[in-house]
């Protein structure tokens, strides 16, 4: 994640924002329909099948909750609220789109108004790859330097000063690696807003990033 995250924030500033993940290789269909099918048998009561589902998807959104939240913590004990909420909403799953989207959505919201919710006397940095860091670096200054790991800390740091709409249409598209119509989905907006809100993110964050990286080769 270090080394692919700078090579985001560098293509960022030089213009050519690329996703921070790689997307993998599977066929959307397949997983569609197995979700849909495990969704089936939670609904009727088979907790194999959502314990299946808390499975494949709670790094996600654990990741995304601690993203947005600037908080490992508090994205734990959240994202335990979320899957209890998309247990007791599967009635409400009508397959309309993928049910990764319908649970991006909901862990989105959950966030948002938990957010809206919480008074914060100043913000802390996001450290969602806590494990890969050794003390040293995580005491020291992560703007003395930019190597790899300094540059992480950047990116996460600056995410934090955008608002919170562009933080997670950013969030979504170039590290949750979400398409247009998948975040138009979770956010309720219209594809064409999505593009230009995402533009307008990217170029606030370049505009962040730029002081720190414009003397790099």
């Amino acid at each position: 994640m270090v080394s692919k995250c700078g090579t985001y924030c560098q293509l960022l500033v030089e213009g050519s924002p690329v996703s921070a993940t790689t997307p993998a290789v599977h066929s959307p269909s397949a997983e569609v329909d197995v979700d849909q099918e495990l969704v089936v048998h939670c609904r009727n009561g088979d907790r194999e099948a959502f314990a299946t589902l808390v499975r494949k998807y709670q790094s996600k959104v654990l990741t995304l909750a601690t993203r947005i939240l600037d908080s490992r913590s508090e994205a734990e004990d959240i994202a335990q609220d979320i899957f209890v909420k998309i247990f007791q909403s599967l009635h409400d799953f009508r397959g309309a789109s993928r049910f990764s989207t319908w649970l991006y959505r909901i862990a989105v919201n959950h966030c948002l108004n938990h957010l809206r919710r919480r008074t914060r006397q100043q913000q802390t940095l996001v450290m969602t790859d806590a494990a890969e860091w050794t003390q040293e670096s995580q005491a020291s200054n992560p703007y003395r330097t930019l190597e790899q790991k300094e540059r992480w800390v950047l990116v996460q740091a600056k995410l934090q000063e955008l608002s919170l709409e562009h933080r997670t249409i950013i969030l979504l598209r170039d590290f949750e690696g979400l398409s247009y119509d998948e975040i138009a989905d979770v956010l309720q907006l219209e594809s064409g807003t999505v593009k230009s809100r995402l533009h307008r993110a990217r170029m606030e964050l370049k505009a962040l990033l730029e002081p720190y990286l414009a003397g790099e080769g």
